[in-house]
């Protein structure tokens, strides 16, 4: 066997050498023998090596590896510094910080003043930049002190830098003029810049505090008892025990249902619903004002009636604060006569009613009473009430009072429809759960009395003489029924062939013959005088036999069909109130059927028009008949409309 190591090649390329011949020497074929050593060493370039000299050369591998390494190293270890430097100003910061502290009460007794101390303080052994300071209140406190002042609006203090562990002290004092029992916060909110940062952080404190008390006093007086029809007086005293004015006061009391204040007492406060207000003004230390209210309540109530009764100020999103609130409860008694008035048959006490609408109602009543009842008189007064100032008009132009007049069961004084003994037999005496029933109709005028919002006020009484032997002279009362005018808003349509004056606005075979066409012009006008209108809409759908022929005219809004519902529609966003009239006018082309032969042909179906009435915030809703080929108002095409073929 030969050894092929450390043998370096010194003779020349393609020379059989001295390891060669030993080779032979061994009795392999020689041909073989020189082709497989070809095979294994011979190089690309046809050359053999020197097999008598070989040398070994050693690898260098790990050297490059070990110097990569070390590399990857130095550059991590860089890259980590690189990145702690660069992302240093944006990490969290965990040291002490700024601290803020805020002390003061947490119970708050309203109208009485207050002080608050924010403490702020650096605890930290280094400066800290770009202090600055911003404490929040409740919008009804009112600052009557500040030390020291702000330096910027919204009660902010920039205080700039802080040494170490430097501290101070805000001292704010005010008042709390918010509602009863309202649960709030004082808050204060510091940014700071600590040293060797590009960044501002913040600290905050927070103290709840509760609206628990007030200095208000408040008291109210209510009868024992009442009983429907006797005047009942509700009394409300509220006094300042404080040391500080109070400025925008107001006393506001919640009536219940079925009570009905007196005219003069809605007059002289602002009632809003079943809250009535007096006027703000201001309270003085030590001050008590009165807010009285008088009534009755309706006939029909009965049970614990709560009256709620509060003094506080208008808040700057107009809600009323209470500062202070009284309750009373007052038992209403079953009363000697019981009423019962159904309009357009409903009790409801408010709804829209249109211009030109009667109104039928039903007078129902009955002796509640253990005794027998004399000489009734029945009172129903009609005023026209104006809408935007809450004032009744002097004249009642919105019923026609000659209608009513004209029944002999009644009598009409002035604004008052009357009924007696005269009229109803059993008013002179009503035995025990004895009753009755009145009609009435009221009829509305068709023209509005006045370009504002109105409403017709319905209030029926009852004045009772005697019970028994006993003189009473009580009056029973119904709250009141508020109807409200919509606007007098109208539609108009028609279908015409000719104009007034003869010219043809129309095509084809007059009258209509069976599978010719014929086109008519439709025309909607809407009119008013009276009320803003909002989202108007007329519309009608067309029958299978009469096509939609393009618009003709039109004075405001936009006419559309749809062809899978074959709907037209007229639509306008708004009509305002000096607009009295709008009108669109398109055509329609008819194509009558052999069902047509020997009748009218439908040229629209009914047409609706709906608008929401913009002063009164109520739907307004109309329709008009359908439209077909008997042009009635139309004089050179009247007589020829039923389809021939």
């Amino acid at each position: 066997m030969f050894k092929k190591k450390n043998v370096k090649k010194v003779n020349k390329p393609n020379k059989i050498s001295a390891e060669s011949e030993v080779l032979r020497s061994a009795d392999f074929p020689d041909a073989e023998v020189e082709q497989s050593l070809r095979t294994i060493y011979q190089a690309p370039e046809g050359d053999m090596p020197d097999m008598t000299k070989l040398e070994i050369i050693k690898s260098k591998r790990w050297i490059w590896i070990s110097a990569g390494v070390i590399t990857g190293l130095l550059i991590l270890i860089l890259a980590s510094w690189a990145g702690f430097a660069f992302f240093k100003t944006f990490q969290g910061f965990d040291g002490q910080g700024l601290e803020l502290i805020i002390e003061g009460p947490e119970q708050i007794l309203l109208g009485q003043e207050v002080t608050y101390f924010v403490n702020y303080k650096n605890p930290m052994q280094q400066p800290l930049a770009s202090v600055d300071v911003r404490i929040n209140f409740p919008a009804d406190f009112t600052i009557t002190e500040i030390n020291p002042q702000s330096t910027s609006a919204g009660n902010v203090w920039k205080l700039g830098s802080l040494a170490a562990e430097q501290r101070g002290t805000i001292k704010i004092r005010g008042t709390f003029t918010g509602a009863l029992g309202t649960v709030s916060a004082v808050q204060a909110i510091a940014t700071y810049r600590p040293a060797n940062y590009s960044s501002d952080f913040e600290a905050m404190a927070t103290k709840q505090i509760n609206y628990s008390g007030s200095v208000i006093e408040g008291l109210i007086q209510v009868p024992e008892k009442a009983v429907p029809g006797d005047q009942v007086t509700i009394f409300y005293q509220y006094k300042n025990t404080g040391t500080e004015s109070l400025k925008d006061l107001a006393a506001q009391i919640t009536i219940p249902e079925g009570f009905t204040p007196d005219a003069e007492i809605m007059s002289s406060g602002t009632a809003m619903g079943r809250v009535i207000m007096s006027e703000p003004g201001e309270l003085k230390p030590g001050e008590q004002k009165e807010f009285i209210i008088t009534g009755a309540f309706a006939s029909g109530y009965g049970g614990d009636a709560m009256i709620l009764a509060q003094s506080g100020r208008i808040g700057n999103d107009s809600l009323f604060l209470p500062m202070q609130k009284s309750e009373a409860i007052i038992p209403v008694l079953a009363g000697d006569l019981s009423l019962a008035f159904i309009v357009n048959g409903s009790e409801q006490n408010k709804r829209s009613i249109s211009y030109g609408e009667e109104l039928r109602g039903i007078i129902g009543y009955e002796n509640t009473a253990d005794e027998e009842l004399s000489d009734i008189v029945f009172k129903l007064n009609l005023e026209a009430i104006d809408l935007n100032t809450g004032e009744t008009l002097a004249k009642n132009e919105l019923v026609d009072f000659a209608k009513i007049n004209a029944s002999a069961s009644n009598t009409v004084s002035g604004t008052q429809v009357i009924w007696n003994s005269k009229n109803v037999q059993n008013l002179e005496k009503l035995s025990p759960r004895q009753g009755g029933n009145i009609d009435i109709m009221i009829p509305i005028m068709k023209k509005a009395p006045t370009s504002g919002a109105v409403a017709l006020r319905v209030t029926l009484s009852a004045d009772i003489k005697k019970i028994g032997e006993t003189e009473l002279n009580r009056t029973v009362a119904m709250a009141p029924m508020m109807f409200v005018l919509l606007s007098d808003a109208s539609l108009f349509a028609e279908a015409r062939y000719f104009t007034e004056e003869g010219a043809p606005l129309g095509t084809g075979p007059l009258p209509p013959v069976v599978g010719r066409e014929t086109s008519y012009r439709i025309i909607w006008q809407l009119d008013k005088t009276v009320h803003s209108l909002k989202d108007l809409e007329v519309s009608a759908k067309l029958p299978r036999s009469v096509n939609f022929g393009g618009i003709a005219t039109s004075t405001a809004g936009e006419v559309s069909f749809d062809e899978s519902s074959r709907l037209v529609s007229w639509k306008l966003n708004r009509m305002p109130a000096e607009i009295t009239e709008a009108e669109t006018q398109f055509n329609v082309i008819l194509i009558p059927t052999n069902a047509d032969d020997g009748r009218f042909a439908l040229l629209m179906e009914d047409v609706a028009f709906t608008a929401t009435d913009e002063d009164i915030k109520e739907q307004i809703l109309l329709v008009v008949k359908q439209l077909n080929t008997d042009l009635q108002n139309d004089e050179n095409a009247a007589g020829k409309g039923v389809v021939v073929k």
